[in-house]
Order: structure tokens, then C-alpha cells, then sequence
């Protein structure tokens, strides 16, 4: 007895089944985890690196051709970053960036979303005050005036600082100036 030729033979549909059951596990774990699993190691070594700052900052120096701890850094920009944990208690984010050139600073949720970002045509020169919180926080949040209360989608934050680096001298000490004002408590 011969088969149907529209039919595939059984072996062939099995492979074809498991191939879409792998597809699909790599998908959802490219999609899913690898955010999530570098930016653990981001928050990582940024919370360790900054925690030996009082202010919890980690400032790098400007990135150069040797730069490679971001990929693909901008010579063009002085960076910080903060490591921020708000499971158990808010983060306190302060910063007085009096600078008349480009600045910004985006938050980051544990999974690389970015969730908020301000820059210097929003925020202009006022002192920034900021406390951040979980979405879910089961602790007081104190509402203290003059602050901006920003809620974060999880409970592991990274906070990222960037400033258009000028050439001249006075222009780099200026940008200096800003960058260090800012503090992660």
C-alpha cells in the first residue's frame, strides 16, 4: 500500500514541530532574558564601581578609541551612572546642572526599558530633586516640596547621565562642574 504524496511523511512533521518548539524558546529567551541578564551585570558593576563614591555616582573619564565598557561610546559625551535600588526604601537623586550645553539623563528599568528621561530644554537649570520609587513600594513615601516623584516599573533602576563634552578648557570644566553635582542616595 503506497501513501498519499500530499501527506509528509511522519518523521518530517515531528522534526518540523520540534524545530518550532526550540524556534520559539530562543525567541522568548532572546526577547525576555537577555535584557534582563545584562542589565543585571550592568547594575552590577555599576552599583559596585559607584558604591565606592559617597555619592554613589560613577563618573568615568571621557571615553576615547579605548573605551569599550559602553558599546560604542561618544567621544562627544561625559557620562555617570547610578545603580539604584528601591525594593526596600526611595532613591534621592540630586543634581544643580547650571550647564548651557546638551545634557540629559534617562532611567532604566531591569529589563532595559527606558522608562523617563529629562534633558536641558525640559528641565532647564533648576536643581533637579527627584525621589524615586517602586510601583509597588510598601514603604512611606515622604512628599517633601520641590521634589519629583518618579515611579519606577520594577524595583532595580540604572540611571544614566549624559553631557555634550565641549573642546575648549572652560567649556570641559563646566561639564565637569555639572556631572559632579550629581548625587545618587
Amino acid at each position: 500500500m503506497s501513501r498519499p504524496e500530499h501527506a509528509p511523511p511522519r518523521p518530517l512533521l515531528g522534526h518540523l514541530i520540534g524545530l518550532l518548539i526550540v524556534a520559539a524558546a530562543a525567541h522568548a529567551l532572546t526577547v525576555w532574558a537577555l535584557p534582563r541578564v545584562i542589565m543585571a551585570e550592568v547594575l552590577r558593576v555599576t552599583r559596585v564601581e559607584g558604591s565606592a563614591n559617597a555619592d554613589g555616582v560613577l563618573r568615568p573619564p571621557p571615553a576615547d578609541h579605548t573605551a569599550r565598557r559602553i558599546v560604542m561610546p561618544s567621544p562627544d559625551l561625559l557620562y555617570a551612572t547610578c545603580s539604584l535600588d528601591v525594593r526596600d526604601r526611595p532613591a534621592q537623586i540630586t543634581a544643580n546642572i547650571d550647564y548651557q550645553r546638551y545634557w540629559s539623563i534617562a532611567l532604566y528599568a531591569d529589563n532595559s526599558d527606558n522608562f523617563m528621561v529629562r534633558n536641558d530644554r525640559e528641565h532647564g537649570a533648576r536643581a533637579l530633586r527627584w525621589l524615586i520609587v517602586s510601583k509597588d513600594a510598601r514603604y512611606p513615601i515622604p512628599a517633601p516640596r520641590d521634589v519629583e516623584i518618579i515611579e519606577a516599573p520594577g524595583t532595580k533602576v540604572l540611571l544614566l547621565m549624559r553631557m555634550l563634552l565641549p573642546e575648549d578648557s572652560a567649556g570641559r570644566a563646566a561639564a565637569e562642574a555639572a556631572r559632579d553635582s550629581l548625587r545618587c542616595r
